[in-house]
This record gives C-alpha cells, structure tokens and sequence, in this order.
C-alpha cells in the first residue's frame, strides 16, 4: 500500500526511486508529527506492527511502543527537542499486533521550521531483535561467570595497563570494604585500603605484563577495616588477540595457615628450647621425635627410633603400661618412672602422657614430657632432714612452748618429762588462759597478748611462780605465729640467782675497792702547807704498787696547786732498795717535768748508808736530814723567788 502523496508533508515527499527501496528492505520507516502522532509508515510495519501501513496512519508512536519503553522514549524525546538535536539514536521495544515483541534500535531525524519550532520526526528502526537474544545469552553467560568467579574462595582481579580496577570478584571487593563493583572500577591501588602496599602492587603488575606470569606471591593486604590478613597471588597477562592490555590476578587467604604455621614454629621452638624432656612415640612406643634436654636428660646423642620402654627401668615398665593404658582411655596420664640413663645411673622424673589423635580421631601416637625431680627429691630430702634437725633442735631447747589461739586458747604445747608444768596438760589444753593461770600471771599474759594482736611486734616479759613449793623465776617470749601466738618459756631461776649471787660480790668488790683508796689516801696524803710548795709523807713499806702510786699522787698534787717544790718525806719508811730508789728518782723527774723541784727528806743513817751501797745518783733532787729541814728549804726558796719581783716593783715606783 502506498500513501497517498497529498497527505504527505514537503519534508517528507520521497523520490520513487528511495520509496522502492525502502519498500523491499527490512527497515521500519515512519514518520509522525510534532505530537508524535503518525503520518507515514513503510510497507515493512505490516511485518513488525502486525497493522497494514494505512492502518498505522494516525496512531501514535507510543501506542506501538512496548508499555514498559514508553517513558523511557518519551522522556528521551522531550530532551532531544529542548536541547534542540537534530539527530538521535534509542533502543526501545514494539509491541506487535498479536503481542509479539521486537526489539529496535531506531535512528531519529528531528525537524524544525525557521523559527526553530518541531513540526515532525523521521525515524528508520533497525530489527536487532536477533542482537538482542545474543546479547541477553552473552550476559547469562556473563552473570552465570560472574556468580561463579563471585562464589570462588579466592579473590579475583583485572586491570588495564596502567593498573585502574577493570572489575573484580565479590570477595575482592569485600577485602576493599567496598559495597557496589563501579565503586572500584578505574580506581588504583593507591586509592584502596591497601595503599601502602600499592607501589609494590603495580610493581608486580608491570613484571608480569613484561615478563610472564608470576605465581605464588606472598604478601600482605591491608582491607577496608583495618586489618591485615596474608595472602598468596598468582597474576597473568591479560590479552585481548595476543595482545597485553592488562594483567589478570587471582589470589587466596593464606592468613590461618601462615598463622597455623607460624603457629607449629613457635611450638616447635618451645618444644626445642623447653627445659623438660619432650619426645613423641607411635602406637607402638617407638620415639619418632625427641628435643634437646631430653637427650641431654638420658645423655645420649639419638633416640629416634628406639623403643621408649627400653629406656625405662625395668621394675617400673609395668608402670609405664598403666599409664599408656590409662592415656588411650582418658586421653592423657601422669606418673613418675626412672630412666637407665646412658652411664647406667638413674634418673627419676614426672611424667605426663598426653594422646596423639588425628581428625578422624585415629590414634598417632603419645607425647611424653619428662620433668626431672632430681632437685625436687633433693630439695625434699634437704626439707626433711631440716625438719629432723629443726625437730631435734626444738627437743634440745629448754623452753617449755605453748601454741595458743589470738583470742588466748592452748591449742599445743611442748615440753620435756623433766619440765614441772604449773598444771596438767589435761586441765589447761583448749581453755583460755585466764581460766587457768594465776591472776597476776593472767593479767600480765592478756597485756602483752593484746599488744601482738595489736601490732604484730615480739614482747618478752618476766614473772614468778611458786612450783613444788619453790618461787621459781620465768621469762616469757611471744611470738606471732601465723594466726597464732607461740609463746616460749624459759625457767630462769638459776640465772637470776646466779645474778643476785654475782651482785653480792660485785657489792664487796666495791666496798674493798673503796676501803683500798681510802686507805691508799692514807698512806700517801698530800698537804700543800705553803703557796707553791706540797708535802707528801711516807710511812711503813713502799712496793712497786705503792712506788705507783706515790708517783700518781706527787704529779697530780703538783698540777692541782701549780707547785714549784714538792717534799716527800721518809722518815717513816724504814728500808728502801734498788727498785724503791728507781721510784723515786723517776718521780722526782716527771715532777721536774712539770716545772717543781723535788726536795727528799728524813733520810736516816741506814737509809743513807743503803743508797750510797746500791750507787743510787741523786743528782737533780735536793736531799735534807729532817722535815723540817725540807720545809725550811722550801720556804726560804720560795722567798728568794719573791724577792727579785718586790725589788723590780721599788725600782719601778
């Protein structure tokens, strides 16, 4: 059917010649107004509309328009016009007659008065209804990749040759922390979580588009929460016919098993730097493993293979047995056994046996940790035999001891047969104290109870008590003891009567030593009988005791009463020998020392005669018959030394 040419618009009028060809081709030609209402249509909308042309004359477009592509094309439209396009391309859908669809892809010409005002459109619709099932195929096939690549436990990647995010897998975008795929793509490693590892990323990328794949990369990867996690990558060249427009790369969380193995190392090293002996055995005991201080504990260089009940003493591999029986039922045991060391001695240890199982929880084998007890047995013997010693010590002690509660209680006592207890143990055990005790005794104990409790210091206090009819002394010590009080007990009477006794002879040791000076000042008086001149006079025998003596109370007496002459007298001493003589000529120099001239005098005719006998020199002491003679001597001396100054004293008025 042809149009007829009146009812065509001038923009619209067609040669002959283009009108046939549109007629034979599969192109869909129509043209409408400005309200887009049609005007003409080539024979080819009988196929697609399902409509003879003169029946499409003055539907509107969207009336042959799929529903669901209405807005869509309407929309489109009104943009096209008020931005004043003359051409445009849109895909939409027609809806045939008996509700077929056909997918079109339509080339628009828009055309305008002078005033610039629409008046119509041409449009020539291309079928790509054929295009459209392939591209709907191709884009199952793609979303059916995609799931697949999404559901992939490894995480999937590809970038263009400048390194900018091509797409990726879900789990890709989950590490970035990132929700929608167009979040990541063009992007950088630079611009994701993982920037400060990106330059060596594109490093790695620019290798393998230069050089090849590269394969099992281990390397870290910060993701969008902040943690970092491990991981082993594999990348390829990505090419587009031969070629390499970018790099592909695929790679898996290796986080546990870098910590599983990091995990076995640390073990491991704990195992080899433990201080106990640690092996392993198969089911059938055989050592498979053994660390170092277990080889150093047996003194052997190997173990592995040996079979561990050889290693263990014969009388205790019956143990041993129970033990692995015991471990395969409870899953682990503990006991002590003894080892045949390697120079035949024996090593006694603690063992504990844990089982070895695998998944499917099949037996492997047990583990055996061997803590030495040599220092602990010891330790041990060296605490009993303390204790012994301590025990022994205690029965040595003299005190009696008494363990009472904080609140004054006997709980325990010690003592020996011999020690006389004021009362049976049956009568004071578990009471308090004040039911027991004497008053005085009781309160003088709730005293210095009080002030341990208080303030956890030592008291010591002593006390009298009448036993077997005797007063008997005591000294008390409290302790604190734990949540306890331990007070000792010390019978000190002997001690103290040895005290009073001690005292008694030190009394009359001072009273004679007080009787001596008396009577020593007796014997050698000094007199200071005029300024500057002192007397001492001798009677009876001088020994060298006495020679001392003299000697001590001259030099004080002529320090005291700053004497220039000091007279010892003899008359009354009746012999004088070698050493007598010796005393007083060397008393006679200190006193001269101190600035005093010695005066000797009552020298009797035998005396004289001695001294001349025994050689005795004189020299430097003035010598007179009688003490009279000594004083006058004296005295006239000291006169002459006056004189001189009374003169100078004239002379000066």
């Amino acid at each position: 059917m042809h149009p007829d040419p009146s009812s065509m618009s001038g923009s619209s009028q067609l040669s002959e010649h283009l009108l046939a060809t549109m007629e034979r081709a599969s192109l869909l030609v129509t043209e409408a107004d400005a309200q887009g209402v049609i005007t003409f249509v080539n024979p080819t909308a009988q196929r697609f509309f399902g409509y003879d042309p003169a029946e499409c004359i003055g539907k509107t477009v969207l009336e042959l328009t799929h529903p669901d592509d209405r807005d869509r094309l309407q929309q489109a439209v009104i943009e096209w016009v008020r931005d004043g396009r003359r051409a445009a391309e849109i895909e939409s859908r027609i809806l045939h007659r008996d509700g077929s669809v056909f997918h079109f892809l339509w080339s628009v010409v828009l055309h305008y008065n002078e005033q610039g005002t629409i008046i119509s459109f041409t449009s020539i619709g291309h079928d790509i209804s054929a295009l459209h099932h392939l591209r709907s195929e191709l884009y199952e096939k793609r979303e059916m990749l995609y799931t697949v690549i999404d559901h992939l436990p490894l995480g999937v990647f590809w970038k263009d040759k400048e390194s900018r995010f091509l797409g990726c897998n879900r789990r890709v975008l989950e590490d970035a922390g990132l929700s929608s795929f167009k979040d990541i793509i063009g992007k950088t490693d630079f611009e994701l979580p993982w920037r400060r590892q990106a330059a060596h990323y594109q490093y790695s990328d620019r290798v393998v588009m230069a050089s090849g794949p590269q394969t099992n990369i281990e390397e870290s990867l910060i993701r969008g929460d902040g943690t970092q996690i491990w991981i082993r990558t594999t990348k390829l060249p990505l090419r587009r016919q031969g070629e390499v427009i970018g790099v592909l790369g695929f790679y898996e969380d290796i986080t546990e098993q870098r910590q599983q193995t990091e995990y076995l190392r640390t073990l491991r090293l704990l195992m080899e730097n433990a201080p106990d002996g640690i092996g392993i055995v198969d089911p059938d005991l055989q050592l498979t493993y053994t660390n170092s201080a277990f080889l150093e504990l047996l003194g052997y260089e190997q173990l592995v293979g040996i079979a561990w009940p050889n290693l263990v003493y014969p009388d205790d591999r019956e143990n041993l047995t129970s033990m692995v029986r015991q471990a395969t039922t409870e899953a682990a045991a503990h006991g002590t056994l003894r080892y045949l060391r390697s120079d035949g001695s024996l090593l006694t240890v603690q063992v504990a046996l844990p089982v070895l199982r695998d998944r499917t929880d099949k037996l492997m084998g047990f583990g055996i940790i061997n803590h030495d007890l040599t220092e602990q047995l010891e330790a041990v013997a060296r605490l009993q035999a303390s204790e012994q010693q301590q025990r022994a010590l205690l029965q040595a002690l003299p005190d009696l001891m008494f363990l009472l509660s904080r609140d004054g209680i006997f709980l325990q006592y010690k003592a020996d047969s011999s020690d006389e207890l004021a009362a049976p143990p049956e009568v004071f055990l578990h009471r308090r104290f004040d039911e027991v005790l004497p008053p005085v005794l009781a309160e003088l104990t709730r005293h210095h109870l009080k002030i341990v409790n208080q303030t956890g210091q030592p008291q010591r206090y002593e006390y009298q008590l009448e036993i077997g009819g005797e007063l008997r002394d005591y000294e008390a010590r409290m302790h604190p003891s734990g949540e306890n009080v331990l007070v000792l007990v010390r019978d000190i009477t002997e001690q103290r009567r040895a005290e009073r006794e001690r005292q008694t002879l030190v009394l009359q040791e001072q009273i004679i030593q007080a009787q001596h000076a008396v009577l020593r000042e007796l014997s050698t008086p000094l007199l200071p009988i005029a300024n500057g001149v002192v007397v001492i006079p001798l009677i009876g025998n001088i020994d060298s005791s006495r020679a001392q003596q003299v000697m001590e109370t001259l030099l004080d007496g002529v320090n005291r009463y700053h004497a220039t002459v000091a007279i010892i007298d003899i008359t009354g001493v009746r012999v004088v020998d070698t050493q007598v003589a010796g005393a007083l000529i060397r008393t006679a120099q200190a006193a001269a020392l101190l600035g005093a001239q010695v005066v000797l005098s009552g020298i009797n005719p035998e005396i004289a005669q001695t001294l001349v006998q025994l050689g005795i020199d004189l020299a430097g002491i003035v010598t007179k018959a009688t003490l009279q003679d000594g004083i006058a001597y004296a005295l006239s001396r000291q006169q002459s030394r006056i004189r001189p100054a009374s003169t100078v004293m004239k002379m000066a008025r």
